[in-house]
């Protein structure tokens, strides 16, 4: 045998297997069947209009990730530089999470929050004055809001 001929006779019985398998047998009453699920299925589909249904009235939770670094201001006064390095304007409604790591892990991480707005690129400064403020060494931040 050559090879275009093994070739055409695999292809041939590829075709052959597909036709097989998508066609149904007369009176078949599993297939009636399935066809009623897909139908059933393609029906609620249809319903699901967007994240709130066909009234709308859904909201997604938005979160992103700021730029945070400990900075001296003056002389004892350590503050927390919250930088919008997303692409997205933060609104005022917004509520901005940090957390303040300190050398010697004492004390343990301080959590604060704050609110918005903070544009695109801007930076917010917060003053730090928990216990041990001035052994801070680093801070994370991320927004979050909800996008009616």
């Amino acid at each position: 045998m050559n090879l275009k001929n093994l070739l055409l006779g695999s292809l041939l019985s590829s075709f052959s297997l597909v036709a097989c398998v998508a066609e149904p047998l007369d009176g078949d009453d599993l297939a009636d069947g399935a066809a009623d699920d897909v139908e059933l299925v393609g029906e609620g589909a249809e319903a699901i209009i967007g994240p709130g249904g066909e009234e709308g009235g859904g909201s997604i939770t938005r979160n992103v990730t700021l730029s945070c670094s400990i900075t001296s201001p003056s002389l004892f006064n350590e503050a927390a530089s919250i930088k919008n390095t997303s692409a997205h304007a933060i609104p005022d409604h917004a509520k901005i999470s940090y957390t303040v790591t300190h050398y010697y892990n004492s004390p343990t991480p301080f959590y604060g929050s704050t609110t918005g707005p903070l544009a695109k690129g801007a930076t917010k400064s917060i003053s730090l004055s928990h216990p041990g403020y001035l052994h801070a060494y680093g801070c994370s931040a991320k927004a979050s809001w909800i996008v009616d």
